[in-house]
């Protein structure tokens, strides 16, 4: 699957959008109402976003017209609606980091994946720092990336295989990647960046990868499944 874009974190507390040549489309820069405004690559604004009692994003644009909302679901990924309320799609989170985006039928449309920096991924008009939009646009960043900051390196490429040739293929496996998407996002939002999150997690992912590793589970490259 192509890449189509990502996002980065800029001066102004916002991230700076770019296309899949690194050609810069647009900014995005926290609002007084704690969302985000939106501008095009020359500056000029060209949307905003507000918080909503759902605890995800009401979008609008220029003029103040509503134009959709993108809200967190109970799977730990988020559901966007237009601005009538229907369902347009949703972004399902997969083991360690990144994206499934579905369609209303639940049709996978894209993924998404996480590079280097470790936050976790806001889908909607403002994208997350550090990343890498695919198809649909979203993205995402969970435990293992946070630890070792990057989605591709030799351990998230242990954990990631595990994932998909293991734990996907039990239904007890399947349950535990549904757990594991429904409390990780928190974590690592508000405890991803402190020195405790860090050493705790840095160990016992370290002794997990090892014994993977010794039991065959390779270390290298590795495309998601």
């Amino acid at each position: 699957m192509s890449k189509k874009g990502y996002s980065l974190p800029n001066f102004w507390g916002g991230y700076d959008h770019y296309d899949e040549n690194g050609k810069k489309i647009g900014t995005s820069e926290p609002n007084w109402a704690g969302g985000f405004n939106e501008y095009d690559k020359d500056h000029k604004k060209v949307g905003y976003s507000t918080p909503n009692w759902a605890g995800g994003y009401t979008e609008y644009d220029n003029n103040g017209k509503k134009t959709g909302e993108t809200n967190p679901n109970f799977w730990g990924g988020f559901d966007h609606f237009d601005a009538n309320g229907k369902k347009q799609s949703t972004s399902e989170p997969f083991l360690l980091a990144g994206y499934n985006n579905n369609d209303p039928k639940r049709h996978t449309t894209g993924t998404s994946d996480p590079v280097t920096f470790p936050y976790q991924a806001q889908n909607g008009l403002h994208p997350q720092p550090g990343a890498v939009e695919d198809e649909s646009g979203n993205e995402g960043c969970y435990i293992a990336t946070c630890v070792y900051g990057s989605y591709d390196c030799p351990q998230v490429w242990t954990l990631r295989r595990f994932r998909d040739e293991t734990l996907k293929r039990s239904a007890p496996g399947r349950a535990f990647v549904r757990v594991y998407y429904a409390l990780s996002p928190t974590l690592v939002r508000r405890f991803g960046h402190t020195d405790l999150f860090q050493r705790f997690w840095r160990g016992r992912l370290d002794r997990l990868v090892k014994r993977l590793n010794d039991k065959g589970v390779a270390d290298l490259c590795y495309k998601d499944i």
